[in-house]
């Protein structure tokens, strides 16, 4: 190698350095008061970082597609808020044409799993050190799962109102975007069937409501600005006037993913016309619903929804055993379990 292209290696190299510092102080002690419980703002020093320029981006895209296709998502970016996610139409365009020309193809990419990048791998490392600093919490101990989403949309796409399993840290890198989030723990705006629905797979079983907009909390985000989203904490976007890129932080837990499991078990439970306590109310129930749901199945799952919904097909048939549906019967001989 010539010693102007070691040099311009060696620039290149610099020039894609993480910070030495990814997050900074969060004001209100947010990163210890509201971690996994409430969104709060929060602020980076990843903005228009030349890790996530389209160029970087485009080559991550075709490094992740020769891993498998289903870690690239090129959808239409004109949806509404209110859409579900199967009424979304996938975008009649290479993904590598539609990251290039974001600014004018209309689309809304999504690229899964990027830490299979060394490069990106290195950024989430330190990310995740950096927030179990911060939040107090052992993440490295309590994460049962992981994964790097890189958002790329056009200007003025929308994401639909929607809820996720795992705790998210959303950092803004180039563009602006309005993000609405709602508090988890409003049963005004998220209600308990909704939840118990989700974990069955319906993944759009949270409907954004006439009150979900008057009880969000709005964050306007700019590039070094960012928000933390807990875990199923409804929320939906909207991007500004030039093309968006968004990194995500995404995990799961110990504890979230015990109390998905018992929101599994409710959701049968519910089928069979009981009035299902939900997760933390009683120790005894919440026991009794985890062993009746099962140990975790031992084989290897291709995706977070699987892991979280593999022992599924248990309850199915147990349901099926009980009778399946009892929702003719009178309400009044419903029983809390």
């Amino acid at each position: 190698m010539s010693t102007g292209a070691t040099g311009a290696a060696k620039m290149e190299q610099v020039s894609r350095a993480l910070p030495a510092k990814i997050f900074n102080d969060s004001p209100a002690g947010g990163f210890n008061d509201k971690f996994n419980r409430l969104p709060f703002a929060l602020s980076h020093n990843l903005g228009d970082h030349p890790l996530f320029a389209l160029d970087r981006l485009t080559e991550l895209a075709k490094t992740l597609w020769a891993l498998g296709g289903a870690k690239v998502v090129l959808q239409e970016g004109g949806a509404s808020f209110e859409n579900r996610w199967d009424e979304i139409q996938v975008k009649a365009l290479s993904f590598i044409n539609g990251i290039r020309d974001i600014q004018e193809s209309g689309s809304w990419a999504l690229l899964k799993s990027v830490q299979e990048d060394p490069d990106y791998k290195e950024c989430i490392d330190q990310c995740v050190v950096e927030l179990s600093e911060v939040t107090g919490v052992d993440l490295k101990k309590e994460i049962t799962w992981i994964d790097g989403y890189i958002f790329i949309a056009s200007p003025r796409s929308v994401t639909p109102h929607h809820i996720d399993h795992e705790s998210n840290f959303l950092l803004q890198i180039h563009g602006s975007k309005s993000f609405n989030v709602s508090d988890p723990n409003d049963r005004s705006v998220l209600y308990e069937e909704e939840i118990e629905q989700y974990y069955a797979g319906d993944l759009s079983a949270a409907t954004f409501k006439p009150v979900s907009q008057e009880k969000a909390y709005v964050f306007p985000l700019e590039p070094g600005a960012g928000v933390h989203i807990p875990s199923k904490g409804p929320h939906w976007v909207k991007n500004g006037d030039e093309y968006s890129v968004a990194f995500s932080i995404n995990f799961c837990m110990r504890e979230t993913d015990r109390k998905a499991r018992i929101y599994q078990c409710n959701h049968y439970l519910r089928k069979l016309n009981f009035v299902p306590t939900p997760p933390g109310q009683s120790a005894l129930k919440d026991r009794l619903k985890m062993f009746a749901l099962g140990q975790p199945g031992k084989s290897k799952a291709g995706n977070k929804n699987e892991l979280l919904r593999q022992n599924l097909k248990r309850l199915d048939r147990i349901s099926k055993l009980f009778g399946g549906s009892r929702g003719s019967e009178s309400t009044t001989e419903s029983k809390a379990v």
